[in-house]
């Protein structure tokens, strides 16, 4: 019942929710606290940054994601499939030969990842998903959630290479490129799979650490920079109703 109200808010409503602090605010609690099972997104192009255009180093915004040292690139070679639990999910960018909705366990996700050269600037940074390992975020205050839902797309060996070019480059905002065990999602959503091989992520590394990471922040602070904030990819906003809609 959710979903569809929050579908009817987005179809009638469309401007009101653009410059509402208070309905952003809600939407950004759905994406924090609840699991969501993802339908099949629509081919968008990507607004692409590329590497000649990085001025923000400050913000641990580099030329390209880093890569998980404790990963062999015979490793890597062998996946061939993503996981996209943000932006991936409604605008891939890359060539696949399958996706499906899948999960990652151990993971939660947060609006808590500065964007300055996607959904923000370096002079007004926005708020994009930070995909956090539990065990690293150990302040926060859960309830035991430690399920991330998604899409994983699967890629053709002949295109794989190149879609990690792509995904590092875009991915270059703070994010570490891994891989991590893929879980099927049951048909009630709820029902624990066993995994179904292993997928490439890009997830926020040593979050303290990182000039790129705001969390924790309050859901208010960060609705409040999502409404606002608008960088080369478009508005902020724009990425959260993006995502809502492909729910």
């Amino acid at each position: 019942m959710r979903m569809i109200a929050g579908r009817r808010l987005l179809t009638h409503q469309r401007q009101l929710v653009h410059t509402s602090l208070a309905v952003t605010a809600i939407l950004v609690v759905r994406f924090q606290s609840t699991p969501i099972a993802f339908s099949v997104p629509r081919m968008q192009q990507p607004a692409l940054i590329e590497p000649e255009q990085c001025e923000e180093v400050a913000f641990d915004c580099w030329e390209r994601a880093h890569v998980d040292e404790n990963i062999s690139s015979d490793e890597f070679a062998k996946a061939r499939t993503v996981f996209g639990y943000g932006s991936l999910i409604f605008r891939p960018g890359f060539p696949y030969k399958r996706m499906y909705p899948a999960c990652v366990r151990g993971y939660l996700r947060r609006f808590w990842q500065m964007s300055c050269d996607h959904r923000g600037t370096p002079e007004s940074p926005g708020r994009v998903l930070a995909l956090l390992r539990t065990q690293d975020v150990s302040q926060i205050a859960g309830d035991g959630e430690d399920v991330v839902f998604g899409m994983a797309f699967e890629v053709d060996a002949a295109d794989w290479q190149d879609v990690l070019e792509t995904l590092d480059i875009r991915e270059r905002h703070g994010y570490t490129r891994t891989l991590t065990r893929l879980y099927p999602v049951s048909s009630d959503g709820h029902d624990e799979l066993p995994s179904c091989g292993e997928a490439v992520i890009y997830y926020t590394y040593n979050p303290e650490c990182s000039a790129a990471y705001a969390g924790p922040e309050s859901v208010e602070a960060s609705a409040k920079v999502i409404a606002r904030a608008v960088g080369p990819s478009g508005p902020n906003d724009e990425y959260l109703f993006s995502l809502v809609e492909a729910a």
